[in-house]
């Protein structure tokens, strides 16, 4: 059962208090990163009382693999894994044109192939749900985890001969569907312990699976279909394709499906780590893009405290929290908006004017213009003579405009104009405002009037020409 915020409800918990007995999400936890002996230490905190939290068992965060689907056919199609897939095979189409170099090149591409899918496989069970860089070490370094996965075929390819010899082709085809079926368990444990021999042990690779329960049997049968597709799909289009292209596409299936399967291998890791003693260390807010832990800053640990504040229903406490530590400069967009949203909510309205000028500041930076253009609105609706900075006025008015509002762009580019006659923007606010009478409003004359006004009045301006040009392609009824 999935265990959520106290504070984000549709959010799961990765926390909890010992003191308090709250549960946090990754947004809510306080995160310190210590540097000690020269590593940095990542710390979490309560952020009431300042307790070290202690982590919630996985499994009550973890989403599980059967839920994943569409995500594991889309991981082979990011840029890195399908570029690889497409050069590796286009490569051994080569090497298949000639005879002992073309043995070794082919070879050196499939050890290059597994070698990347054992690192999604690595890099999945360790949390990092994005595809692995594609580097130096990947061509050049440790090929010792290929080579154990070949030689774990061997020894199982001995030992089913051996079997077979002494017990016959019953016995051998009952230790041939019995590696079958916990070949991936093998490879687990090849993964988790690195150790050939431990990865041939039936006491661990089969505790291993017993360990997983169910979810290894639905793993297994998922890995199955995978297995088979590139045949499935091969039947249906080998009438239409050329023997070469068949040859490089079937062998571009095989692989997408392959990396798929090493990368749900890697998720039930991930998933089981816990049960199977695998030894996992990421944050549930990294599953998308495993990163070095970074302590929050100090607007992101103020937003959080605010966020309590204002969810335990004390907005006057949340206000003052922010008085306190801000005094009065906020940079961040969010922290921006709670203070703007509980001083309108607690009816300071004389406060929210002056921190809705810092506000829209924030959303003119951040492009967001249908916030810009509601805030603006509603700080005009309280002061008729609110008027925050010239430049996000002016991104204000051209916003407004261009979200189909021309009457009130035209009063806030009058309302610049007003607020700041020596703007050297002056001039081009005019124009866009007769640009708004004669294109939205069909008002060429209007536009026409203010247009001779401005060429009036700033005769030397650098607008001038351009404000011509259009003034005489203006038609006046």
């Amino acid at each position: 059962m999935e265990i959520s915020c106290h504070y984000h409800p549709t959010k799961p918990a990765q926390w909890v208090c010992p003191n308090c007995e709250v549960n946090y999400c990754g947004d809510c936890i306080e995160t310190r990163v210590i540097n000690q002996y020269g590593k940095n230490k990542v710390y979490h905190f309560c952020p009431s009382c300042n307790v070290n939290a202690e982590r919630i068992a996985f499994e009550d965060t973890v989403i599980p693999f059967w839920n994943r689907l569409p995500q594991f056919f889309a991981y082979p199609l990011h840029l890195r894994p399908l570029g690889l897939i497409i050069v590796l095979n286009i490569a051994s189409l080569i090497f298949s044109k000639f005879w002992l170099f073309g043995f070794w090149g082919s070879l050196f591409v499939t050890v290059i192939f597994f070698k990347y899918a054992f690192a999604s496989l690595r890099n999945t069970a360790n949390g990092d749900l994005s595809p692995p860089r594609i580097d130096s070490n990947l061509v050049f370094e440790d090929f010792s985890i290929v080579i154990k996965q070949a030689l774990i075929l061997v020894v199982l390819a001995f030992v089913f001969v051996k079997i077979t010899q002494m017990g016959g082709i019953f016995i051998g085809g009952v230790f041939l569907c019995f590696v079958i079926l916990f070949f991936p368990a093998m490879v687990i444990v090849l993964v988790g312990t690195e150790s050939l021999l431990q990865s041939i042990n039936p006491l661990l690779f089969v505790g291993m699976a017993w360990r997983i329960g169910w979810s290894y049997l639905l793993m297994y049968f998922f890995l199955i279909l995978l297995a088979g597709a590139p045949a499935v799909i091969g039947r249906y289009i080998t009438s239409f394709l050329s023997p070469t292209f068949y040859e490089f596409l079937t062998d571009v299936v095989e692989s997408y499906y392959m990396i798929i399967s090493y990368h749900l291998m890697g998720y039930v890791i991930f998933q089981y780590h816990e049960e199977i003693g695998y030894h996992v260390d990421f944050s549930y807010e990294e599953l998308s893009s495993k990163e070095e832990p970074t302590e929050k800053g100090e607007s992101g640990i103020l937003l959080s405290q605010v966020d309590r504040l204002i969810k335990e229903g004390k907005l006057d406490d949340a206000i003052l929290l922010i008085k306190s530590e801000t005094h009065g400069v906020i940079s961040d967009l969010n922290l921006a908006e709670r203070y703007y949203n509980l001083l309108k909510v607690r009816e300071e309205f004389s406060d929210m004017l002056e921190q809705g000028k810092v506000y829209l500041d924030l959303l003119a930076k951040g492009n967001q213009k249908e916030k810009l253009n509601e805030v603006y609105s509603e700080c005009v609706s309280r002061d008729e003579k609110f008027s925050p900075e010239p430049a996000t006025l002016i991104k204000v008015a051209s916003s407004l405009n261009e979200s189909g509002r021309p009457k009130e762009s035209i009063k806030a580019y009058n309302r610049f104009v007003k607020a700041n006659p020596e703007n050297p923007l002056v001039p081009k606010a005019y124009f866009l405002v007769s640009n708004i009478f004669n294109e939205k409003l069909n008002d060429p004359g209007r536009a026409a009037r203010i247009l001779k006004g401005v060429i009036k009045k700033y005769p030397n301006h650098d607008l001038i020409p351009h404000i011509e040009r259009y003034l005489s392609q203006i038609k006046v009824s």
